[in-house]
């Protein structure tokens, strides 16, 4: 590149902004450094950069005007930046300052063009402080203090329509690449005390508490440690009240995600305030953005508001040698028009050779698999295979597990009881126990109980009845249930959703939920209040549970079974509802009201739901998932054929499964339900059954038989496996052809 070529790409199209003034010097120098290192003749050549300090600008990018019309904003509230128009308008003082940089682009003089710089520069610095005294108005509106012009210029903010006036005249930027930290808005000591011991940020976690605790005997250091956590939490307040940040309070199955005040995802929102129409753009993100509840409406907005380009995704193993090898991280590039069809994307890469041929590894990934795969979440698959995304494709054409659907099972998880919160409720002598407490150590897939799976750990934990109340973790069961928001699990919340709108009882007052449904019982039924003794157990009844934690490199990632009636569960094992509140009229007089639940399963399709969520296809979804735990939302909103009695696989998958599991005379009762099957008793056969429940789920996802074997290549291996070994790969395989053959058999 000629240094003409150089200089003018320089002058007329690198802007950068960094909050830290030795960064914003160092940029520049090392601009200039470039042109000095391709003089080849005189250094006369070299021709001086009048204007290069409008091009790298100090300041706070996530504070401060990104527009030139102040126009209200309904929907972000009366704190929105751009409902303060007091004062002279944001567009006059911008074309003030283009007139000054017009006029020093036309100089015909270097003092001309000094002082025309150097009027810009003022009018910069002038025009700030008038836009800085809008946001200090409203700074203290939010924040509730009395902040100064002084105390908000310490948080350098940063207008982005008089900083780069002339880019802002042409519509915006064009490109922007970008790196922003992957750190949150929080008060880090590692930000703070390096500035008063030098090498604070390399010192072990123990040496940093020790010289923590020395510098702050410094009653100078202590308080400037005070005003630099409060100013960050007030700069977060500011930022997550002011209304600019629209996309960082995203909901999950109708839960908001709290803020993380997480700079990366910030960072990227702020670049659609500043790049045109049409422009492009490309940032180095970390893992947040990809996978974390927290930056789904992005994600959304990204796919939806935008053209993804590429998505290339990473595993840190050895390409920061600062950062741990586990971390993930990506580079997203988008142009900011349009909406988005397909992906050219690839993940798990652990090297940058992929950034050198793109057009090569890359896969075509519809944007209708990035959007289905986490339909909660919105969170991205780590595919690393075209026949990965074949495979995605199918599973993802069935419903999540959590969604309604009339006349069909589903699977709604929660945490019955805490070990720790509900210690209480527990003893470890089974002599003095009635009945067993289950942890996730005390099952495995398709087994209660240790008689099939050698090193599983037997109960250790019990508890005694409800006639001791105080004591009794069925009772505290009760009563949380009983008090339950939702009205799925809370009688009450259900009666009243159900009946306080019911004209036959418009004479009830429905003001207060307990008084309505209290009066709706006494007065018009003719029984008692509502109490602790109307709530049906979910232990009274067989259901499913899993354990909470699942890591994608072990032999299998879900672990489920189904638990005789009886025992009470911790939260190391999620349970399924086996029951749902819908009282009837008809309900209403009975005391106990046990008759307002209803079954989610049926027998057979509790067990068809077990085989589904024990099987190698949706262990294959969930390892996409999962790191080391299975969320509640990852998991309930994973894809799974909802089969019920009549469609195709649901007896192959139901019969197979209950006979793994119905073992024991736990399970005796549950054997008669299901017509006198006989259990799996003997390792061989139990093999041959839990081979035929992954074949026949394989069949009931659509997936042929190149998918299939395609899967069972990808399953991950461990040494030693339990089951997963390759003779058991070969099974499955054998028996899908098989099942195939002979169809979907009752």
């Amino acid at each position: 590149m000629s240094l003409f070529a150089k200089r003018s790409i320089i002058l007329n199209n690198l802007y950068g902004v960094d909050i830290e003034d030795g960064a914003v010097e160092i940029c520049k120098l090392r601009l200039w450094l470039s042109m000095v290192a391709d003089i080849e003749d005189e250094p006369n050549e070299v021709e001086p950069l009048p204007n290069i300090d409008f091009n790298i600008r100090q300041g706070n990018s996530l504070i401060g005007f990104t527009e030139l019309q102040e126009v209200a904003r309904e929907d972000a509230g009366d704190a929105s930046l751009s409902n303060w128009g007091v004062g002279t308008a944001v567009k006059d003082l911008y074309e003030d300052i283009i007139r000054e940089q017009d006029r020093h682009r036309a100089a015909d003089s270097a003092r001309e063009a000094q002082n025309a710089r150097k009027m810009a520069e003022r009018k910069i610095d002038t025009h700030s402080e008038e836009l800085n005294e809008k946001i200090r108005d409203q700074f203290n509106e939010l924040v509730d203090e009395d902040v100064s012009l002084e105390e908000l210029e310490e948080f350098s903010p940063f207008h982005w329509v008089l900083e780069f006036a002339t880019v802002y005249r042409e519509g915006g930027f064009d490109v922007i690449i970008g790196n922003p930290p992957w750190d949150e808005l929080k008060p880090y000591r590692t930000d703070f005390f390096p500035k008063y011991d030098t090498e604070f940020r390399s010192r072990p976690p123990g040496e940093k508490d020790k010289k923590v605790e020395e510098l702050l005997e410094n009653p100078e250091i202590a308080a400037e440690w005070e005003k630099f956590q409060r100013d960050k939490e007030r700069q977060a307040t500011y930022i997550n009240q002011s209304g600019e940040y629209e996309y960082q309070t995203p909901s999950v199955e109708g839960q908001q995600v709290a803020r993380t005040n997480d700079l990366s995802l910030l960072f990227f929102e702020r670049v659609y305030d500043i790049v045109r129409d049409g422009g492009y753009v490309s940032q180095l993100l970390p893992g947040p953005f990809f996978n974390a509840a927290a930056g789904k409406d992005l994600r959304v907005h990204a796919l939806e508001e935008s053209e993804i380009q590429s998505i290339i995704g990473f595993e840190n193993r050895g390409i920061f040698s600062d950062i741990d090898t586990r971390y993930n991280f990506g580079i997203v590039t988008l142009r900011t028009d349009g909406s988005t069809d397909t992906v050219h994307g690839i993940f798990h890469q652990t090297s940058v050779d992929a950034l050198r041929s793109i057009d090569d590894v890359a896969l075509e990934i519809p944007a209708r698999i990035l959007k289905e795969y986490s339909p909660g979440a919105r969170i991205f698959p780590n595919i690393e295979k075209q026949q990965e995304v074949s495979v995605l494709d199918k599973i993802l054409q069935t419903p999540p597990l959590a969604t309604e659907i009339e006349d069909a099972w589903r699977t709604v998880l929660y945490k019955e009881l805490d070990r720790g919160r509900d210690r209480d409720r527990f003893i470890e002598d089974e002599s003095k126990g009635d009945y067993p407490v289950y942890q996730g150590k005390n099952i495995h897939q398709f087994c209660y109980e240790s008689t099939y799976v050698d090193d599983l750990e037997p109960i250790s934990l019990w508890s005694v009845d409800e006639d001791n109340e105080e004591l009794s973790a069925k009772h505290r069961v009760r009563e949380k249930n009983f008090r339950a928001r939702n009205d799925a699990i809370s009688l009450k919340k259900a009666i009243y959703n159900k009946f306080a709108d019911d004209p036959a009882f418009s004479h009830l007052p429905s003001s207060s939920q307990k008084r309505f449904v209290n009066r709706l019982l006494t007065e018009e039924f003719d029984r008692p209040e509502l109490s602790l003794e109307d709530v049906r157990l979910h232990s009274s009844e067989y259901r499913l549970v899993l354990r909470e934690v699942a890591r994608a490199t072990d032999e299998r990632t879900l672990i489920a079974a189904v638990i005789p009636p009886g025992g009470v569960v911790v939260h190391t094992l999620y349970t399924v509802r086996p029951f749902e509140a819908n009282p009837t009229k008809d309900d209403l007089p009975e005391s106990p009201m046990h008759s307002a639940y209803d079954r989610v399963f049926t027998d057979k399709e509790l067990f068809v739901a077990l085989g589904l969520i024990n099987s190698i296809p949706f262990d294959f979804l969930m390892r996409t998932k999962v790191d080391s735990h299975a969320s509640k939302y990852k998991f309930e909103e994973s894809q799974a054929p909802r089969l019920t009695d009549g469609d195709d696989w649901f007896h192959c998958i139901a019969d197979r499964a209950a006979k793994l599991n119905c073992y024991g005379e736990e399970f005796a009762e549950m054997r008669e339900r299901l017509g006198g099957i006989k259990p799996a008793t003997d390792m061989e056969t139990r093999r041959e059954l839990q081979a035929e429940v992954d074949a026949a789920v394989f069949h009931a996802y659509g997936l042929d038989e190149e998918e299939m074997q395609f899967v069972l290549d990808d399953f991950h291996r461990v040494s030693n496996p339990r089951i997963m070994t390759e003779g058991y790969f070969e099974k499955v395989a054998e028996k899908y052809i098989h099942l195939g053959d002979v169809g979907p058999m009752e």
